[in-house]
């Protein structure tokens, strides 16, 4: 049975000099939001689609969408039904996605089409999510299923040689055709802005990243090289981008510079905080702000001894306890932040954001 692909994954461990050679090499814009991909269910096409994506869908027409990891409905369910951290998302694929331009697509490639985007959800960079609106998709690739086995079986991800995808030109002309201009900008689905294009040479190390194309004051998070000719897309991310990542989720256990940061690094999860947030929100009653964080980061760090206990006290690290403390406290008081925008930017109750995709 063919699989629903999975998000495309840019960065490669070992990239051949040749590559940034190439004739056709495009730089696109990296966004910083949330993986996000959807697809036309056309009846037309009902035996290329894998029993997932006809489970979900709501008959012909149905945009089925999903994120990195699992589909999660489609666009006409009840926003009830969905976590609150897409709903601005279906609410594009509702009035900024023009269906019937999909489907004419879907019989000139003689195949349904799955078209990957960003969801604009504020993770690490803010790029004014508050201050005016925002498109809420950016395409950056699209697969016909007839391609999709020819991609290599989920397992390591840079397994992925990106045959089939269709080629920038062809996958731009197609977000173009698709996208409904009238729509509302906070409701609209863009193309990803293409930087620059070059034929012949690239030097990534002497590269300077530019202004992000949402937002003038901020640096993008990276750029995307891609070339059709070798098959494969880069992911270049500024040092300054994963350095403000690691402050904002906290640094990976291979990262940690302490005992104290490598417990946090392995227990404090983005997961283990949002529990305890909804907990005190809807279980204790207790309204939802900024302020909950002076009682919420104790109770993550109790929550993590009692659920941990035995694994922390195995640990090969030593750490003081006490030096636990206020990193939790940072990494709470940044998920609180990112749950009110992220709610205000969807519409919708704070405890729905997340609750579902963990």
């Amino acid at each position: 049975m063919k699989v629903y692909p999975k998000i495309p994954r840019y960065d490669h461990p070992s990239v051949p000099e040749s590559f940034f050679e190439s004739e056709d090499l495009t730089l696109v814009e990296k966004f910083d939001g949330s993986s996000f991909r959807f697809t036309l269910y056309d009846e037309r096409f009902s035996d290329r689609y894998p029993e997932q994506v006809e489970s979900a869908a709501a008959g012909d027409g149905s945009l089925v969408f999903g994120t990195r990891k699992a589909i999660r409905g489609s666009h006409r369910d009840d926003l009830e039904d969905i976590d609150g951290a897409l709903h601005r998302a279906v609410r594009c694929l509702r009035e900024g996605v023009d269906t019937a331009a999909l489907r004419s697509l879907h019989a000139e490639y003689d195949s349904p089409l799955v078209v990957y985007a960003e969801n604009l959800v504020y993770s690490t960079l803010d790029y004014g999510y508050t201050e005016h609106d925002l498109p809420a998709l950016i395409g950056f690739d699209i697969l016909p299923y007839a391609e999709i086995e020819t991609m290599t079986p989920p397992g390591n991800p840079y397994d992925e040689t990106f045959e089939g995808f269709l080629p920038t030109e062809a996958a731009w002309d197609c977000f173009e055709r698709i996208r409904v201009e009238t729509a509302p900008t906070d409701l609209s689905f863009v193309p990803a802005t293409i930087l620059e294009t070059h034929s012949g040479g690239f030097d990534p190390a002497a590269y300077t990243f530019p202004s992000s194309s949402l937002e003038p004051a901020v640096t993008v998070e990276g750029v995307v090289a891609r070339s059709d000719e070798h098959a494969r897309r880069v992911k270049l991310v500024r040092e300054a981008f994963e350095e403000l990542n690691r402050e904002q989720f906290g640094r990976q256990p291979e990262d940690a510079e302490s005992g104290a940061e490598y417990v946090v690094a392995c227990y404090c999860t983005p997961a283990r905080i949002r529990k305890q947030i909804r907990a005190m929100v809807l279980e204790d009653g207790r309204e939802f702000g900024l302020h909950l964080n002076d009682d919420l980061y104790p109770r993550v760090v109790e929550d993590m001894w009692a659920e941990n206990w035995p694994e922390l006290m195995g640990l090969d690290v030593s750490f003081t306890p006490a030096d636990v403390y206020p990193l939790v406290a940072e990494r709470c008081i940044t998920e609180l932040r990112k749950m009110k925008t992220n709610a205000e930017l969807n519409e919708t109750d704070p405890t729905t954001v997340w609750e579902h995709l963990l």
